[in-house]
């Protein structure tokens, strides 16, 4: 009769090895856990919600069935997070989605405010005059050309820093939709 003594190697490998997505079902899973997120941020608090993110995450890594039908089982990622409200009737700010709207709404008024500097600058340098100023959104832009060369300038009043800070904040309060903190009336 042999003794036969087990190594850590031999435990090691008698483990089941854990299960790891590939790429693709991992790109799949963190898309769908981050609508979940979204969906989440409007129904329950913030520790609440990474938990309950952290612990899908979890499991569908651990899940062996392809991730496409794990995704599919859980359902709309709207219909999953609506699942978890405390009280679904009671709503509230999705402020992630509103830093989303709010960079689109500055980056918009950004290229509108390049797109109006070069239309003034090429008006400028097809025309007999050798500079022209005119407002965008409460801010002075000046375009000039001459022999020595061509550009642009605006005033840097109160207004250059006012006309963005209003667009970021009503941008970032309307994707947000801000009016779900204000308390509701019962009935």
């Amino acid at each position: 009769m042999t003794d036969r003594k087990t190594t850590p190697t031999d435990e090691r490998s008698a483990e089941p090895t854990p299960h790891r997505p590939g790429a693709a079902d991992r790109w799949r899973r963190d898309a769908y856990l981050q609508r979940v997120d979204w969906h989440l941020e409007a129904v329950v608090p913030g520790r609440e919600r990474r938990s309950i993110v952290r612990s899908l995450r979890e499991d569908l890594t651990a899940e062996r069935r392809p991730m496409a039908a794990a995704l599919a089982d859980l359902g709309s990622p709207r219909a999953l997070a609506a699942r978890y409200a405390e009280d679904p009737t009671r709503l509230r700010p999705v402020w992630s989605i509103g830093v989303i709207w709010g960079g689109v709404a500055i980056l918009a008024y950004w290229c509108a405010f390049a797109l109006f500097t070069l239309g003034m600058l090429s008006v400028v340098e097809q025309s007999t005059l050798t500079e022209t100023h005119a407002r965008f959104f409460f801010v002075d832009v000046l375009a000039f050309a001459g022999p020595d060369g061509i550009g642009v300038g605006w005033s840097g009043d109160l207004a250059w820093l006012l006309v963005p800070a209003v667009i970021l904040a009503v941008g970032v309060l309307l994707g947000a939709r801000c009016w779900r903190a204000l308390p509701r009336p019962r009935h």
